[in-house]
Parts: structure tokens; C-alpha cells; sequence
């Protein structure tokens, strides 16, 4: 439905000559892309409202992006099943903000535990986002200093008592572990998969 109305979207702007037919390609998947962040926020919104978490699920959402874009991880086959699979865990994660109580030594076993497998594992590339040496270094680097920066303010949190705080960056960092242990294992299947039809070949 996105793709049809980018395209028709794209059609309309090359019928009145504001870009041309060669370009279409492009103006339709930069549409495509702009309509499903505005999409992915309005969700965000309209989930932080009804679980009267609004500020705690923006958090959740700045923990969680800001290391996802660098450590990579599992990707869903398509825009749409990524959209649905990423409100059906920001509902998971919000319910478990909202009605489930950690004390901090839980928090710091969370944030303790994917901070070491993020900091060893990633970055995570899939099939249709393979990284060349350099990418993998700057992508390396790049978690890093992100997941300092949330840790360092993690432990400035729990110092000041902000406990929901240091449960919202926990949940957001263990999500990313979730994501890269994923990603590894659809990896591994892939290259099995190569493996057995090379054998039956």
C-alpha cells in the first residue's frame, strides 16, 4: 500500500515536471522511507499515550536507535513486518516498564550482561547489509562510544535515585542483544542454507 502511494506520489511529481523519470527510483524509496519514520514516531506516540508512558517510551526509543544504528542486527524481510515486529516490542517493553518491578541490581545485571555481548559481538551485518573492513571498524567504534555514553549515564542515574531511567537503558540494551543474537543466527542459517544447495548442486 506505501509502495503504491509513493509511486503514485513520485508519478505526480514527474506529470508536473518538478523532477524527472530518471530519478523516479530514488524520490520513490526517499517517500517511502520519510512516510514509515513518520509512521514509526506517530506509533510511538500513540503507544506512549496509551500506556500514559510517553516521556519512558521516547527513552526506551532514543536507548534502543542510538546503538541499533551503529551494532546492527536482525533485520525483518520487509518494511511493513519490521514496522509491525517493532510495536509489538515497544508494547512488550513499555508493559514491562509499566507493571513489572525491577530493583536495581536487576538493572544492572541486564545492562551488565548486553553490554558485554553488544561490546564483543557488534557490529552484526545481514545478507542485505554485508560491511567491508573499514565499515566494520567504524561501525565497532562508533557502538562503543554509544554504549559508554549509556552506560556512563546509567551509573549517573542510579546515583541520583532516577531507577526508571537506569530500567528503560537496561531494557534498551538488552533489546539490542536480542537483535544481534538474532541476526547472528539468521546468518548462520543463511550460510547453511548456501552450503546445502552448493551440496545438491
Amino acid at each position: 500500500m506505501l509502495e503504491r502511494l509513493s509511486e503514485k506520489f513520485v508519478g505526480r511529481l514527474i506529470r508536473t515536471g518538478i523532477i524527472s523519470e530518471t530519478d523516479a527510483d530514488v524520490y520513490v524509496y526517499g517517500f517511502f522511507q520519510l512516510v514509515m519514520m513518520l509512521l514509526n514516531i506517530a506509533t510511538t506516540i500513540i503507544l506512549g499515550v496509551l500506556f500514559k508512558l510517553l516521556l519512558p517510551c521516547i527513552l526506551l526509543n532514543i536507548s534502543y536507535i542510538a546503538i541499533r544504528t551503529s551494532a546492527g542486527g536482525h533485520h525483518a524481510g520487509s518494511p511493513m513486518r519490521c514496522y509491525v515486529n517493532s510495536t509489538i516490542m515497544i508494547s512488550v517493553l513499555l508493559a514491562i516498564i509499566k507493571w513489572i518491578p525491577f530493583q536495581r541490581a536487576v538493572s544492572v545485571a541486564i545492562l551488565a550482561a548486553a553490554s558485554i555481548f553488544i561490546w564483543i559481538t557488534a557490529p552484526v551485518e545481514t545478507e542485505n547489509n554485508q560491511l567491508d573492513e573499514t565499515e566494520r571498524f567504524v561501525h565497532r567504534r562508533r557502538t562503543r562510544i554509544v554504549l559508554i555514553v549509556e552506560i556512563i549515564v546509567f551509573v549517573m542515574c542510579m546515583i541520583i535515585g532516577k531507577n526508571q531511567i537506569c530500567k528503560i537503558i537496561a531494557l534498551g540494551l538488552f533489546t539490542e542483544l536480542v537483535m544481534l543474537l538474532a541476526g547472528i543466527l539468521q546468518d548462520l542459517k543463511t550460510k547453511k542454507d548456501k552450503i546445502e544447495e552448493e551440496l545438491h548442486e
